[in-house]
């Protein structure tokens, strides 16, 4: 057995690779409606009230809520925390919008060329999604009309402004409540807010599918907060895993029995995926982190190849999007991710003048 605490703060992780496999698994859920044009067609939604997209967002935040917390607690700096969040996020979103604007908009839109940059849509759509605190716009005008699932230039980005003000969310209570106590108190507070969210996520699903729960975002990114603030009392087994899995499994004869055991089980498989596996596996680390490329180039290539090629259907777009996909998402971590994440980095102190003269 292994406690998180002994490897939470190591290098020797599978997190590269996890979150491949989520924005692989939210290009494939998305392959058929794209496809279609019928949301329904995609198999698990009905079965469980989710798809593996939805599934995959929620590992995103389960991660995201652990990591960044992490590195705020470590960094123990807003100024610091908030360079870090600024060069994750933004840059390569910036490349990726605006090359739907300037690129994508104007080489398939129905619109003229003049039509389309005078268009207010336009820069509403690179001006909305750039700030992303009051949501994200869908359409780019005349772009993708003709598509089966017609309109949305990049549906993906509509995590992003809940994923932002969750970070500002954490920073606030770590402000609020860690800068004038202690991280105890941080603990318990951050124990409690997971508890509600939780039982309103339970209530919710008297009502609503697992994937149409309001909480259901806040409360993954709050169980990987607090999953790294209680990391010394968590225990990492393939034997757990397993008996997380199968419960998981179990659960799925009932869709509100799945979505409260889904909340649950899910923080734990994830962190045993990341931290359990051994040996090659980790070599993935050395490639690179190409999720987010992917995440934000996959559904704006899907749109762009069933304009092209409208008789592709689900495994072809699913196939080929991929491939294009990976290629961006390496370009895009090579070239503007992995750079701008050097610019994330804190200044280092300047050395005293005695110290520069010796």
């Amino acid at each position: 057995m292994t406690r998180l605490l002994q490897v939470v703060h190591g290098r020797d992780n599978n997190y590269h690779l996890v979150r491949l496999a989520a924005a692989s698994a939210v290009l494939l859920s998305h392959s058929f409606p794209l496809a279609t044009g019928d949301l329904a067609t995609e198999p698990l939604r009905a079965r469980l009230g989710c798809t593996p997209g939805s599934i995959a967002v929620d590992l995103f935040f389960t991660i995201s809520g652990l990591l960044v917390t992490m590195s705020l607690v470590r960094r123990n700096s807003v100024a610091d925390f908030l360079r870090a969040r600024f060069f994750r996020i933004w840059p390569a979103l910036a490349v990726a919008i605006g090359l739907a604007v300037f690129v994508l908009g104007p080489a398939f839109t129905t619109l003229s060329a003049p039509a389309y940059f005078s268009s207010h849509d336009t820069w509403r759509y690179l001006g909305k999604n750039l700030v992303l605190l009051h949501g994200i716009d869908y359409t780019l005008p005349g772009v993708f009309d003709g598509n089966p699932s017609p309109h949305a230039v990049n549906g993906s980005l509509w995590t992003l402004p809940w994923e932002v003000r969750c970070y500002l969310y954490l920073l606030v209570g770590w402000v609020a409540v860690r800068k004038l106590t202690s991280e105890r108190v941080f603990k318990i507070a951050i124990t409690v807010l997971w508890a509600a969210l939780l039982a309103w996520h339970c209530w919710s699903l008297t009502h609503a599918t697992l994937e149409e729960s309001k909480p259901r975002l806040n409360l993954m990114f709050a169980a990987g907060v607090a999953i790294y603030l209680h990391r010394d009392r968590i225990t990492l087994s393939w034997r757990w895993l397993a008996v997380a899995a199968l419960a998981l499994a179990a659960s799925a004869v009932d869709q509100r029995a799945f979505g409260v055991v889904y909340v649950l089980a899910l923080p734990y498989i994830m962190l045993c995926l990341a931290y359990l596996p051994r040996g090659r596996v980790l070599a993935f680390n050395r490639l690179g982190d190409y999720s987010y490329g992917v995440y934000v180039y996959a559904y704006p290539t899907q749109q762009t190849l069933m304009h092209l090629v409208p008789t592709l259907g689900v495994a072809g777009l699913f196939v080929a999007s991929m491939a294009v996909t990976l290629v961006l998402a390496v370009l895009s971590w090579h070239f503007v991710e992995k750079p701008a994440l050097r610019l994330a980095r804190p200044p280092r102190p300047t050395p005293p003048l005695a110290s520069r003269a010796a």
